[in-house]
């Protein structure tokens, strides 16, 4: 069941779970987490993929920066997909698609967190999972001046976090590759692609295929674990493409990372 909730900037919006999206929007409109760190520009009328766009907040970021955008948006989670659809429903230039994406067109099973949803993942883990949620809380409440605020910062945090991870639901979905896909939609280029997937990154870059490649012009993927971040920077570089990589400080000590890159002009 999708929530409605206003934004700090007046959007309303429909959610899965209310701190996941006050989350969200301070990742995107506020941090602006997925742009470079040295800035963006895109070409007019660009083509912008979001991929694991959860209740679509990049992609409504995306279409208020730049409006006369084309932008596809994938989410695979049945539930998660209704608050994506009804977010992006007066949006003409936005089409959502209920499809994962990867490096073999197949159905798979996901694993989603009904109480947590945007670390829903194919091989998501519980524990892991709550670990990493955890350690985030710590990163954010040492960065408060005050230890009395700190203490109650971390008490209230951890008892949001209680029980999110206790309910699993195992969601079928159906897994696309995206130079396939793209072309059935009839784009023939990328201006930017934005990934958050929860560890399936590798996977999603690898369906992207030799022929897209070249025109892929700016990326920003969320990588989990050093060993897949190696991975992306090699796909990346491999394919004519300038990366760098930044860590939030609310995720330092942890094995999340943002890889950036840029196609020279």
């Amino acid at each position: 069941m999708t929530r409605t909730q206003r934004l700090p900037n007046g959007l309303v919006v429909r959610g899965i779970n209310r701190n996941e999206t006050e989350y969200l929007y301070k990742e995107i409109f506020e941090d602006l987490g997925y742009l470079p760190p040295d800035g963006v520009s895109l070409p007019d009328h660009p083509v912008i993929i979001d991929v694991g766009a959860n209740i679509g907040m990049f992609t409504l970021f995306a279409a208020q920066r730049w409006p006369t955008a084309r932008i596809f948006s994938f989410e695979p989670i049945p539930d998660v997909f209704q608050a994506l659809s009804e977010n992006v429903a007066d949006l003409p230039n936005v089409t959502a698609v209920n499809r994962a994406v990867g490096s073999v067109a197949e159905k798979r099973e996901l694993t989603f967190y009904p109480h947590y949803s945007m670390m829903s993942g194919f091989d998501a883990d519980p524990a892991e999972d709550k670990e990493l949620v955890q350690s985030y809380i710590r990163n954010v409440a040492a960065g408060l001046d005050d230890a009395e605020r700190r203490e109650v910062f971390v008490e209230e945090a951890e008892e949001i976090l209680s029980g999110r991870f206790e309910e699993i639901r195992k969601v079928p979905c159906e897994v696309v590759r995206l130079d396939e896909t793209v072309k059935s939609l009839g784009i023939d280029r990328i201006d930017f692609l934005k990934v958050d997937v929860e560890g399936f990154e590798i996977e999603v870059l690898g369906g992207i295929g030799d022929e897209l490649w070249p025109n892929i012009g700016v990326a920003a993927v969320e990588v989990e674990g050093e060993g897949r971040l190696a991975a992306a920077i090699d796909l990346m570089t491999g394919h004519g493409m300038r990366t760098t990589v930044e860590q939030p400080g609310e995720y330092r000590d942890t094995d999340v990372f943002t890889l950036f890159a840029r196609r020279p002009a």
